[in-house]
């Protein structure tokens, strides 16, 4: 700032004056640029307030999406402070601020509450992370933070104010759709592997189709050393064509228990 003789008064390049009497009460602001007369003995420039861009990076997680997706988003947003536009019912309490902190956290808040409550909410995990759903996250983010912020002097693009860094599942959902993905790759593996076994039966009965695969299974199992529990119902409750499987009285009620050297021989 340049004073002369505590009477003559300009603030700092890109800055704006804050004028308060001796007795403490606000009295005005001086603009940029501009010579501004003081009332020698009864005012005094208090602090100035610069105008220039300002930016705030906002990271926030667990953001659910519609559909209960967490994400987690990394922001920067864009905005200036021109602390003579701030509306009267909060002047006073932004005249108190000391230095930039203040309204970085006023910016932050107003984001984070903006992007968890009114925006993420509203849309799914798709619809955001595709192109479109990107731009409206940046477009519908700067403008509510536009509408929401403007009575605290603070001044952002209602279009590109706030920046979209990064966006992805959390590590939980991000370990969900790898264990998703392998799980899908080994099941199409298997598919692949059973699907000529299968290809055999086309022309085949229910009944000789049925007694084939169960020969195959067997011959698998008597070739290893760990055989699982298989166990085939004896019961009346399963039909194969015009048989009943139960008792053990049909050459389909199998019943192969766990793997021991008596029942491996047995099947061999």
């Amino acid at each position: 700032m340049t004073t002369i003789m505590k009477v003559l008064y300009r603030p700092t390049e890109n800055h704006v004056g804050v004028i308060y009497s001796k007795w403490g009460k606000f009295k005005r602001f001086a603009n940029p640029n501009e010579w501004t007369l003081l009332s020698s003995g009864f005012e005094e420039v208090t602090k100035e307030v610069r105008l220039d861009m300002r930016t705030a990076v906002i990271e926030l997680e667990n953001v659910f999406t519609s559909d209960k997706v967490a994400i987690d988003l990394e922001m920067k947003a864009y905005y200036s402070v021109d602390i003579r536009k701030t509306h009267e019912d909060r002047k006073i309490q932004a005249l108190r601020f000391e230095g930039e902190k203040p309204w970085e956290e006023i910016v932050k808040t107003s984001i984070t509450d903006i992007v968890r409550n009114v925006v993420v909410i509203s849309r799914t995990y798709y619809e955001l992370t595709s192109d479109d759903g990107l731009s409206y996250l940046k477009q519908v983010i700067s403008g509510h933070a536009a509408n929401r912020l403007q009575s605290f002097g603070i001044l952002v693009n209602n279009r590109f104010a706030v920046s979209i860094m990064n966006l992805q599942p959390n590590k939980t959902f991000q370990e969900a759709l790898q264990e998703v993905s392998a799980a899908k790759a080994i099941g199409n593996a298997a598919v692949d592997r059973i699907r000529p076994l299968f290809e055999q039966f086309g022309d085949k009965s229910q009944d000789e189709a049925f007694h084939a695969l169960v020969m195959q299974i067997a011959a698998v199992l008597g070739k290893t050393d760990n055989l699982p529990d298989i166990a085939i119902q004896n019961t009346n409750d399963v039909p194969f064509g015009n048989r009943v499987a139960g008792n053990g009285n049909d050459r389909f009620g199998l019943n192969i228990q766990r793997n021991s050297m008596s029942h491996r021989k047995r099947i061999n």
